[in-house]
């Protein structure tokens, strides 16, 4: 078994533009609801989580999650003996969404509520139902400022994008390590390959104030991998993610995990979501 791991670790290969289409196509082909199952997320997180693609045993990803622990996730089905070989490697298997594929390989389950997606309804977020702050912050907004418009954001002209989030980065007063600007910047000049969609908040007579990327979940879903927006028009938050749920029409839109940080949660809470999606790690027992 240790000459096994071996194999699949030196059979490690670094996320790259031109393996794009592979895991995109892998992806798809689970289903998975989880945001993690992106292409887009795999490949702007690959330094952070230290992400390598691996065809052995089976197709996956090995990497480390915020919490340090080392994890293949997996992009096609896995038997026992597949799995097993993983396990050899790393600490855990996942993250995945059906808790029953842990009883039909013999493995322990457990999760992270950090870990775990909030995940909201676009007909519901549309409207900002259930959600009465936020509701009022996207209305005063489209009181006090003039003529807001939610546009497409063009992939070849991505200027107005990248001032808000230069002003974003000013606003937010923290280090470019601490933040995830780095990731937001490469997706804005990477949209066409990595299937994103992106959409810009402006106001007549005014510089862009916010913006949004989005992608295709497996599911179908859609996962907003980035929003930023100036501090000074705190409404235009709720009033694009409204707007932007209205296009969607219908299905569910992901909002990823809050990383265990209260003002992410806070925040994520107060948008009403239907439900929170629990990621799986699966492990031996003992």
């Amino acid at each position: 078994m240790i000459a096994a791991a071996e194999r699949i670790l030196e059979g490690a290969s670094p996320l790259t533009p031109t393996l794009l289409p592979q895991l995109q196509q892998l992806i798809a082909a689970t289903g998975e609801r989880l945001s993690e199952y992106s292409a887009a997320n795999l490949y702007l997180y690959r330094g952070r989580h230290h992400y390598r693609f691996h065809s052995e045993p089976a197709p996956h990803v090995t990497g480390r999650t915020y919490d340090g622990v080392r994890h293949a996730l997996p992009l096609a089905l896995l038997d026992r003996d597949g799995a097993e070989a993983l396990l050899d490697a790393v600490d855990c298997i996942g993250p995945v969404g059906d808790p029953a594929l842990a009883a039909r390989l013999g493995l322990a389950l457990g999760w992270n509520d950090d870990d775990s997606d909030y995940v909201y309804a676009a007909e519901r977020l549309a409207i900002l139902d259930g959600a009465k702050a936020k509701r009022s912050q996207a209305r005063a907004f489209e009181e006090e400022e003039v003529r807001p418009r939610l546009l497409p954001i063009d992939p070849d002209d991505i200027g107005d994008a990248l001032t808000v989030l230069a002003g974003w980065s000013e606003d937010v007063g923290k280090g470019e390590g601490d933040t995830d600007l780095a990731e937001c910047r490469e997706a804005l000049a990477l949209m066409a390959p990595l299937g994103l969609e992106g959409w810009l908040v402006e106001i007549a007579g005014a510089a862009p104030v916010a913006f949004l990327l989005a992608g295709r979940g497996a599911d179908g879903s859609h996962i907003v991998h980035f929003a930023k927006g100036r501090r000074a028009y705190a409404g235009a938050y709720p009033w694009m993610f409204a707007r932007f749920a209205a296009r969607v029409g219908t299905g569910w839109i992901n909002f990823e995990q809050d990383l265990g940080k209260p003002g992410f949660a806070q925040a994520k809470r107060a948008f009403a979501p239907a439900q929170r999606l629990r990621k799986y790690r699966l492990r031996r027992d003992g």
